[in-house]
């Protein structure tokens, strides 16, 4: 069976951005994320926040290349770069100190993927 390509026209041009050396340099991360972006949907788990909860660390950017949904407590301060979240993750993430931000957003304020913690 052949793997269909992606029809969205963001996510096309979101992964060719991340599979693209910058400088000169291939970021590992932003290609790892590229990758599970390639796989189909049904691969493709939504992250809740308590998950994130047990598993990240106060500060640092955690990346999830999927949904990032609202069941569970977050506590910590996290920068979260996700594909998309709920409007409910994105008021918890608020108010527990940390920030939300796409994917593009993160990958070029991080280009080369320094301190990345992939999730999903």
């Amino acid at each position: 069976m052949v793997a269909e390509e992606k029809t969205n026209p963001h996510l096309r041009a979101l992964i060719r951005e991340l599979r693209s050396p910058h400088d000169g340099k291939r970021a590992p991360a932003w290609r790892a994320v590229a990758i599970r972006l390639e796989r189909p949907r049904h691969q493709l788990r939504p992250v809740n926040l308590g998950h994130l909860e047990r598993v990240a660390s106060a500060g640092e950017l955690v990346v999830v290349p999927t949904k990032l949904l609202a069941k569970g407590d977050l506590k910590k301060a996290l920068h979260i770069a996700a594909l998309g979240w709920s409007e409910e993750a994105g008021r918890k993430v608020i108010a527990a100190g940390g920030q939300l931000s796409s994917l593009q957003e993160a990958f070029q304020s991080n280009p080369q993927g320094k301190g990345v913690h992939i999730i999903g």
